[in-house]
C-alpha cells in the first residue's frame, strides 16, 4: 500500500503479507506516518479471526505503536473479555496503562478494511499524559490534534 503513503518508495506487498500473517494464525501491526493534518497512527489487522477486536493508536511514532500494539495483542488474543473500558500496561517514559474505547470511526484502518471490509470492531488504545491523565480527563495536558479519539471512552464511575 505504498501508493498511499508519499513518504514511501517501492513497490510492496502489504495486503499479501497480512493476509499470510493472519493465515498464520497472527495478525499484522501497519504504521502509518502522520503529516502536517493527521497525526501518525498504527493499528492491527487480523485479531478479528481470533475474535477479539482489532487495536488502533493515535498520536505515537508509528515504530513506538506498532510495538506496543503487538504486545499488547498477544494479551488481547488470549483474554476473551477484552474490550472497551479494559486496561493494558505498557511502558512509555514510565509505566502506564493504556485504556481502551470503542471505536466508532475505523476509517484510518485502510488494510483493516481492505481485508475484512466494514466486518469487524476496533478499540483504540489510548495513552495519557505525563501525571497520569487521559483526554476525558480534567487537565490532560496533550493537546487533542496529538491524540485524536475516534470513539468515546466509557463512562467511569465517581
Amino acid at each position: 500500500m505504498c501508493e498511499f503513503d508519499p513518504q514511501c518508495d517501492g513497490a510492496d506487498d502489504l495486503v499479501g503479507d497480512a493476509i499470510a500473517q493472519i493465515v498464520d494464525g497472527r495478525w499484522a501491526v501497519t504504521g502509518v506516518l502522520g503529516d502536517a493534518a493527521h497525526p501518525p497512527l498504527a493499528y492491527t489487522t487480523g485479531l478479528t479471526e481470533h475474535g477479539r477486536p482489532e487495536l488502533v493508536m493515535t498520536g505515537l511514532p508509528p515504530r513506538l505503536a506498532g510495538l506496543l500494539l503487538d504486545h499488547a495483542a498477544q494479551s488481547v488474543a488470549l483474554d476473551a473479555t477484552f474490550g472497551p473500558g479494559s486496561q493494558v500496561p505498557a511502558r512509555l517514559r514510565r509505566p502506564v496503562s493504556l485504556r481502551a474505547i470503542d471505536v466508532i470511526d475505523a476509517g484510518p484502518m485502510r488494510l483493516t478494511r481492505v481485508i475484512f471490509g466494514q466486518q469487524f470492531e476496533a478499540v483504540q488504545l489510548v495513552w495519557p499524559d505525563d501525571e497520569g491523565r487521559y483526554p476525558w480527563q480534567r487537565g490532560y495536558a496533550i493537546p487533542a490534534q496529538v491524540q485524536p479519539l475516534l470513539g468515546l471512552p466509557v463512562a467511569e464511575a465517581a
